[in-house]
């Protein structure tokens, strides 16, 4: 039932400068502009993702900290780009979508299997949705006579040439920003973990 689920995150590909790791505080896990994401907050969302996907490895372990850490990137700099374009996010249709995709799942604890699969994890379900409505509240925001499609790619562009010109950091303990791809690199001998994930057609029909 769960292949039948069509939760795409696809990956914004960003670049941006690397601010120099002596603006790191304790308890900081990144740093993007201004805000900061501190590490009990990434280590929150980890303690959710693993209670429903736990990790056998200390790869995975990694992998999934990345992964999470990309969200709570993604996330501030969509909120960013919100408040440059006074969008409005419709919570009604975040709402729907995640009951949708609940019932698409066969219910929440099988939604939030399938959305931790995906290193996301179920307290960020309805936030991963919310940022979707964002893009696409953007892109009608700047373009509202323009079909739908056009709006979405704009709103996409609007948010990466506001990431491009961040100063973004990433404590050395969870990786290294890569600013040529916008990527988090990961320790030796894994692939890399792309920092952007940005959620598109979440509940996109077969």
């Amino acid at each position: 039932m769960l292949k039948k689920i069509a939760l795409v995150f696809s990956i914004l590909f960003l670049s941006s400068t690397l601010v120099s790791c002596g603006q790191q505080k304790p308890g900081t896990a990144a740093f993007v502009g201004d805000t900061r994401i501190t590490s009990i907050e990434l280590s929150t969302y980890l303690a959710d993702l693993r209670a429903v996907v736990p990790f056998d490895n200390n790869d995975q372990g990694t992998a999934q900290s990345r992964g999470v850490l990309a969200r709570l990137i993604i996330g501030s700099i969509i909120n960013e780009a919100l408040i440059e374009t006074n969008a409005k996010i419709d919570q009604g249709l975040v709402g729907k979508d995640y009951l949708a995709l609940e019932k698409q799942a066969g219910g929440t604890d099988a939604l939030g299997i399938f959305a931790g699969s995906r290193n996301v994890p179920p307290m960020l379900i309805k936030d991963v949705l919310s940022q979707n409505r964002a893009i696409e509240a953007i892109g009608k925001t700047l373009l509202p006579n323009a079909p739908a499609l056009i709006q979405m790619a704009r709103g996409e562009a609007f948010v990466l040439n506001i990431a491009s010109k961040k100063k973004i950091v990433i404590n050395p303990r969870y990786g290294t920003w890569i600013p040529a791809d916008g990527s988090i690199a990961p320790p030796a001998n894994e692939l890399s973990e792309p920092a952007f994930a940005k959620p598109e057609n979440l509940l996109q029909t077969p």
